[in-house]
């Protein structure tokens, strides 16, 4: 049953492949879900995302013809026969990718910089770097800038599918990096528009910072909780309003204001907050140490767990420091994540002699 799949046993011992892909920290999440796209249409869902150097890895190596090994550092690993592969479980996304292209021979190795499940958009960025390692290993050539739409729709089309209601930006972060509005659209035509909002990502360094506070978000593959919500009470005046907040974050961060912009993101955070609990009650230290020193908060994920960043000026981010981070020591759990905006999004790598490096 596979004469039509192709056989990289041979082609990965001459040509390893590595890619990476980054995570993001995202204002005016949920409107880039499939749902919200259609339905709050005539709003123009907006997101903005601002793309982070905690990168997902992939790895392509020679396995024995017919087969598929995948090791996911953290998760386990498993040896399985084409075409019979999982469609659930933690193998889930490898194997709809793997039969998409309809490859075998390979041994697909998945590392990450981020914790599991810290709601930073890690499973659309592995998505990405998975499918930019594939193409490179059938096409013999790296992606073009011109492949990149093709292959967002892609990244989403399968995540959704296999676990419903999840949206685009993950995936659009990962493929392109640096920091963008987005505008969704899911009617006719599946596609979305970009706006790059800085030249120089890495400018946002010293205002921002990252917590993961110690728990992963609550495991979930039945889609996003906010959309049950969403379409329980028909919030679309709350998306619409999300979507206004996005763009005036985006105007605050290209001016510079930062902390304006870290009050559109605590404002973005509160109107969530009326759909769903987005903070866990033990966390709500960590929202008040932030409005203390002036800082906006948000939250990634779909709440209950993950990670919490913080934005505003460099003063006000240096003084949150100190505060959560003692608030970290005093609990015993948690930590500050290391952030650098990066304006480089999916990265592919076919030189044997890097992957050493790669994953040290």
């Amino acid at each position: 049953m596979t004469e039509n799949w192709t056989d990289l046993s041979d082609l990965l011992t001459r040509k390893t492949v590595h890619s990476s892909a980054p995570t993001r920290l995202p204002c005016g999440g949920s409107t880039d879900h499939r749902l919200a796209g259609l339905v709050c249409r005539p709003w123009r869902p907006a997101t903005v995302n601002i793309a982070i150097d905690l990168r997902a890895h992939v790895a392509l190596k020679p396995y024995t013809s017919g087969q598929i090994f995948v090791d996911i550092d953290g998760v386990g690993e498993r040896e399985l026969t084409v075409p019979h592969l999982p469609l659930k479980g933690p193998f889930a996304l490898a194997s709809a990718l793997v039969c998409y292209f309809g490859v075998h021979g390979l041994r697909v190795e998945i590392k990450t910089d981020f914790p599991f499940q810290s709601g930073l958009g890690g499973s659309g960025a592995v998505a990405i770097a998975l499918i930019g390692a594939i193409h490179t290993a059938l096409n013999d050539q790296t992606p073009e800038p011109t492949d990149y739409p093709a292959m967002v729709q892609l990244a989403h089309n399968i995540e959704d599918s296999l676990f419903g209601n999840t949206g685009m930006q993950d995936q659009a972060a990962a493929m392109y990096g640096g920091v963008n509005l987005w505008e969704w659209d899911y009617s006719d035509v599946l596609n979305f528009s970009r706006r790059t909002l800085l030249a120089d990502p890495s400018s946002l360094n010293e205002h921002i910072l990252l917590a993961y506070p110690g728990r992963p978000h609550p495991k979930s593959r039945k889609g996003s909780k906010i959309l049950d919500r969403f379409k329980e009470n028909g919030a679309l005046g709350v998306f619409a309003s999300i979507s206004d907040l996005a763009r005036q974050f985006a105007e605050h961060l290209e001016s510079g204001d930062y902390r304006s912009a870290g009050e559109i993101v605590s404002a973005e955070y509160r109107l969530r907050s009326t759909l769903i609990r987005v903070v866990r009650p033990d966390d709500l230290d960590l929202i008040e140490m932030a409005g203390t020193a002036n800082c906006g908060v948000g939250i990634t994920g779909h709440g209950g767990g993950g990670c919490m960043w913080a934005i505003g000026k460099k003063a006000d981010i240096d003084e949150l420091r100190g505060k959560w981070t003692s608030a970290f020591e005093r609990r015993e759990a948690g930590f500050l994540l290391p952030v650098s905006v990066t304006g480089e999004g999916l990265k592919v790598n076919r030189s044997p002699s890097a992957i050493g490096e790669a994953w040290k």
